[in-house]
């Protein structure tokens, strides 16, 4: 099943969401659970005047009968008035429901999907949220390691710190964590982003790499030994993966924008996505790779100052619907 979690409802999710599940096909294809609050989808379709299909309301995966539309309520009561009036608490905790239904997937479940569409990370921490992010919760969930990953049409950026204070990124550094999250982004590169032989770039965490100790020794003491043990794994495999670095950021991206390499492991949160978004501002998706189940995310926040104004671009949501559908229809068993 697909599993779409609708994030917070002060936002444009359901107005791009509404449309693209019109898409002919979609629907036929596969069940495609809504989690969230079926009175705002409602409402807002209302209000939007866009037609919100009619979904089946169940509590549970059980109760999920083969392809159609189904919306599980995680909030009839406090979140039955218009989102614009509801308290940040309270649009966190809706938030934060959303995705605690995902615990009820049965373990066993082979062909899941899941889009999480944008949340108020300030909203949910007030409601209690305890991870950085979308991405930390989902390696929780799931239990293993996940790289964050941006891919646009030209550029793919994975982390290695997700969401930490920038004063923060030197010491979170290891060998061991680079290393996982290399092979984590060459994994995914090959598996969501059919790379086959990537070319990978890694960024120092320094002003040019570091220069040689001269503005920091991360470089030689982290991010080179973890690339060379990577890269000789790689060698060792046959894989025909190239891995280059540590390399100035400031000339990296420029490189593999330009066709020189097919994804850059950046050290943090900015680096990487400062990049990424000045040259796919609404046409990147985020994944996190390496996980048991696929989970994918539009590259943008709620949008509130966008709401019900029909200006928000959809073309990130509908990325993450086409790579969530793409993924169960690799995991169908053929017909033979």
């Amino acid at each position: 099943m697909l599993v779409i979690t609708l994030g917070d409802p002060h936002s444009v999710n359901i107005e791009l969401l509404a449309p693209l599940l019109r898409k002919p096909g979609l629907l036929e294809a596969t069940p495609v659970v809504l989690v969230g609050s079926a009175w705002q989808w409602r409402d807002q379709c209302q209000r939007l005047g866009v037609e919100g299909g009619s979904p089946q309301l169940i509590k549970s995966p059980a109760q999920v009968h083969g392809p159609g539309l189904y919306v599980v309520e995680v909030g009839p009561h406090e979140g039955a008035a218009p989102a614009e009036t509801l308290d940040p608490v309270v649009r966190g905790a809706m938030s934060l429901r959303a995705l605690a239904w995902l615990r009820q997937c049965p373990k066993g479940l082979q062909r899941l999907a899941v889009v999480t569409a944008p949340i108020d990370k300030y909203a949910c921490a007030q409601a209690g949220f305890t991870h950085g992010g979308q991405t930390e919760f989902f390696a929780d969930l799931w239990g293993g390691e996940a790289v964050m990953i941006l891919a646009g049409p030209r550029l793919r950026v994975g982390l290695a710190t997700n969401h930490l204070p920038l004063r923060d990124v030197a010491d979170a550094l290891s060998e061991d964590l680079i290393v996982t999250k290399l092979n984590l982004l060459i994994a995914s590169l090959t598996s969501v982003f059919a790379q086959v032989q990537p070319r990978i770039a890694v960024c120092g965490l320094n002003p040019h790499a570091g220069d040689s100790g001269l503005f920091g020794d991360e470089e030689r003491l982290i991010i080179t030994p973890a690339i060379l043990r990577v890269q000789a794994e790689q060698v060792a495999a046959g894989s025909g993966v190239v891995i280059s670095g540590p390399l100035p950021a400031d000339t990296a991206f420029h490189r593999a924008y330009h066709g020189e390499f097919a994804a850059v492991l950046a050290m943090y949160h900015d680096q990487g996505l400062g990049p990424l978004k000045t040259v796919h501002f609404d046409t990147a998706v985020n994944v996190s790779g390496g996980l048991k189940h696929f989970r994918a995310s539009p590259d943008h926040g709620p949008a509130r100052d966008l709401f019900l104004q029909h200006r928000a671009s959809s073309a990130s949501m509908e990325l993450a619907l086409s790579l969530a559908m793409n993924h169960l229809r690799a995991l169908a068993p053929s017909e033979s």
